[in-house]
This record gives C-alpha cells, structure tokens and sequence, in this order.
C-alpha cells in the first residue's frame, strides 16, 4: 500500500520518500516536466540549419521547427490540466513521458520537413501531457511551509537548466555524429525519466467522474483555439513565400480570426468552459499575462534569430553555438534565486517593471550584433540581462497567482504556463513573416545582416508593448 503523501509535520521530509536522494529525484523530475519545452527548444533551436540543409527546408518549414513544439504544448495545456486529475497524475506522466521517448526516437529517421514538423508538434503534444500533473502531484505532496518553498523555487531554475541539458547535448552530439543523433540522446533520456517517475512519483487519487467529465468536457473550445492559433500562424509563416494576398493565405487568416472570435464567443455560453472567463476579471492578473505573453515573445525570437544567424551567417558549429549561449542559462539560473529573494523586499509591480525593461535592452542589444561584433561586447551582455526578465515575470507572476487568487490558482497558473508556450509559436511566425519579407527584397538578397536586423526589431516592439501593461499592474 502506498504510503502517505503529507507528513504531519510540513517541514520534515514527506513519508512517500525513503530517501533525500529519491526526494531530489522526483523535485528534479517535475522541474524537467515544467521545462520539457524549453529542453526541446535547446535540442532545436541550435539545429535549425544542419536540419534544414539536410532536410531541404523553406524558411518558413525551418521556423515551423520550434513553433510547432510552443503552439502544440500551449494548445493542449489546458485540456491535459483536466484529463490529469480524471486518468490519474502519475499515469498521464508516465504515458507522456513514454510518448515523448518514443516521438523523439522518430523524429531521428525522419525524412521530410513536413514529417519533422508534424513530429515536432507531436513533442509539443507530449510537454503538454506532462507538465500538469507533475505540478499539481508536487504540491499535493508538500504541505504549505519552508519545504515546499525549496522545493517550488526549484522549479524557476527548470528553464535554464533544460536549456543547457538540451543545447549542450545537443551540441556535442551533433559534433561528434549528426543532428538525428541528438534526438536519440533524447529519447534515451525521457526513458530514464520515465523509470524515473515510476518509482519516485507518489500515487495519488483519480478525482472526479470520468464519465461525467467527458460529457462536459469542452470539446468545440479546444478545436477553435488549436484551429484559431495554427492557422493565424501558418498564415504569418506562408505569406512571404505565397504572397500576402494570396487566397490560401487570406483563408487562413479568415479562418483562424473566426475560430479565436468564436472560442472567445463560445466560452461565455458552455457552461464548462476550457477557459473559464472568470479568471479575466483580475485586471492585474490580466496585466501580467499580457505583459509575461510579449515580454517571453522578445524572449523566444531573440534566441531563436539569433541561434540561426550563428548558424548561417557566421557559420559556427553547433557546439560552438551552446557554448556561446551557455552562459545565459547559467546566469538564468543565479537570477532566478536572486529574483526570489528580491519578492518579500521590492515590490512585485518594480520587478515587473525591471523584467520588462531587461527584455527591452537585451533586445536592443541584439541589432548591433554583426560578424566580426565582439561576443563580449555585445552578445554577451544581451543574453546575461535579456533572461532577467524570463526569470523575474515567471517568479512575481506565479507567487500573485498564488497568493491573490487562491480560490483559481490551478486555472490562473494553467493559463499562465498556456500563453508562455503559444507566445513561441506566434512570436515566431510574425517575425519569420518579416524576415522572409525582407529576405526577398534586393536589398535584402545584398545584405544578409538585414533581414535579421528586421527580426530583431520584431523581439524589440515585443518588448515594449510587454513594458507598457506594468504601469497599470497593482502588485505589492
């Protein structure tokens, strides 16, 4: 028989782990759960060019490559925070986490782009799957106290650890073998987590009816916001090559406005909506999704355009790639404790604010980057301060959540970690779409540094439209 997930005393370790290392184990798996995106992100983003010489890739098939992973894992994150507690957490995880193995061991003998982008969506799909429940398992083990502080802080420092499991690996792999290697490298790891899971993650009951749930369950809500985002996107991605005027692409634009408008027509009516509109009704709480959706927007493109300029414009390998973008995990990382520590002294509205200008100046930094710039110049300084604000909106946004909206925590924070994965996907097509635009334009064909400069300034109007909603925000 399963032994008791809450000790009685909520700073002792809880009864389910035998062990400190069997505790660490399962607080480091839920941290890879709730970073599984931005671990694939790093396998990827400095893959983009071997891929698509190897594969023959579009521009826009090569932006596809780590859109399709955001816009899948945003799209069904809020479907799978339902099905988690009706199938059981430690199932959905385990199956997820099986899911992801196997997906990556196909996407290493793909042979088409679209079958690498389609199988793209799929580890997207599979993000989506795990996160929730190892979340929501993590706090039904700890009780409030300092151990579940620890334990929750350490899911903060889940994205720039991911980051530098993936691209590292990533990176001397493909040095060493080839691109499809690395996704081997993944699957091998997601089954060592998968045993993981099985043994460190604590069972824990199926809530509600299955049955019941499934006749409620908002099925038209979740086809119009998958429809509505991957069409808008396929638009902005397609258009520089097919024509902004052209049927297929004004289709999908029409198509894809009509779906978003009809699913947010659709979730005032359903009496069990997918979003619930309740949770608008905080204006702060608002402020800070609108304000975390741009500023991680700036975050995204600005890794990704400038992982592929390294790529093809200064033709570095990519292992030299991960190293030069190490250091911004590993500052990620140092900041994110920082931005702990900072919460219970400044004011949430302040750190907002200095996470939001940090996506700003990081990105402004990015324009000036050429071929001969000095990496310490200018690089360097843009990645160390750009992940400042990553890591400062994700830390004041979820303890708001927490703390002024209990009754919603679960919903709020579903939505939270749903519009930073479809941020990815729709940061990524604006700014391919102006980077395809520019690209084939005369001047654009002469200057190679010019399309990317215009994808820069994309992450740059991201950011300040991001700092313009802390003024309004009302977070002691």
């Amino acid at each position: 028989m399963a032994r008791s997930l809450i000790t009685s005393d909520p700073d002792a370790r809880p009864e389910h782990f035998r062990n400190l290392f069997e505790e660490c184990l399962f607080v480091f798996m839920v941290m890879m759960a709730t970073a599984s995106t931005t671990f694939l992100q790093g396998v990827v983003v400095i893959n983009t060019a071997t891929i698509a010489r190897d594969l023959i890739m579009t521009p826009a098939q090569v932006t596809w490559i780590s859109a399709a992973i955001g816009l899948a894992s945003g799209s069904f994150m809020l479907f799978f925070g339902k099905t988690a507690d009706l199938i059981g957490r430690k199932l959905q995880l385990l199956a997820g986490m099986a899911f992801l193995s196997v997906t990556s061991l196909a996407t290493a003998f793909v042979s088409s782009p679209i079958g690498l982008n389609v199988l793209c969506g799929f580890l997207g799909l599979g993000t989506a799957v795990i996160s929730p429940p190892a979340v929501g398992t993590l706090f039904a083990t700890y009780p409030e106290g300092q151990r579940r502080n620890k334990a929750t802080g350490a899911l903060g420092c889940g994205n720039p650890i991911g980051f530098i499991l993936g691209s590292v690996s990533s990176g001397i792999v493909t040095k060493y073998f080839s691109w499809r290697a690395s996704f081997i490298v993944v699957a091998i790891f997601f089954a060592i987590i998968t045993v993981s899971s099985f043994w460190t993650m604590p069972p824990t009951p199926r809530a509600g009816s299955l049955c019941s749930e499934a006749k409620q369950f908002d099925y038209l809500g979740t086809v119009l916001t998958i429809l509505g985002f991957a069409l808008v996107s396929a638009a902005l991605t397609e258009a520089p090559e097919l024509g902004w005027q052209s049927l297929q692409v004004v289709m999908m634009f029409l198509f894809g406005f009509i779906c978003l408008v009809g699913f947010a027509t659709w979730e005032n009516y359903y009496p069990f909506p997918l979003l619930n509109p309740v949770v608008w009704k905080n204006k702060t709480y608002t402020l800070c999704v609108l304000c975390v959706f741009f500023g991680y927007m700036s975050f995204i493109t600005n890794l990704f355009w400038i992982s592929l300029y390294m790529q093809d414009v200064q033709h570095l390998s990519p292992l030299h790639i991960a190293v030069q973008l190490l250091p911004q995990a590993f500052v990620g990382f140092i900041w994110s404790y920082i931005g702990q520590a900072l919460v219970s002294k400044i004011p949430g509205k302040i750190i907002m604010g200095i996470g939001a200008m940090a996506y700003l100046v990081g990105a402004a930094l990015q324009i000036f980057v050429r071929q001969d710039t000095s990496y310490w110049m200018i690089l360097f300084p843009s990645l160390c301060i750009t992940v400042i604000g990553a890591d400062f909106q994700f830390i004041v946004s979820n303890l708001y959540i927490s703390k002024q909206m209990p009754t919603q925590s679960s919903l709020a924070a579903g939505v939270l970690q749903t519009v930073m994965r479809v941020s990815i996907s729709i940061g990524l097509a604006i700014s391919a779409a102006v980077y395809g635009s520019v690209a084939q334009t005369p001047k654009g064909r002469e200057d190679v540094n010019l399309p990317f400069e215009r994808a820069y300034l994309c992450s740059l109007m991201f950011a300040v439209v991001g700092l313009l909603f802390v003024p309004f925000m009302k977070i002691e």
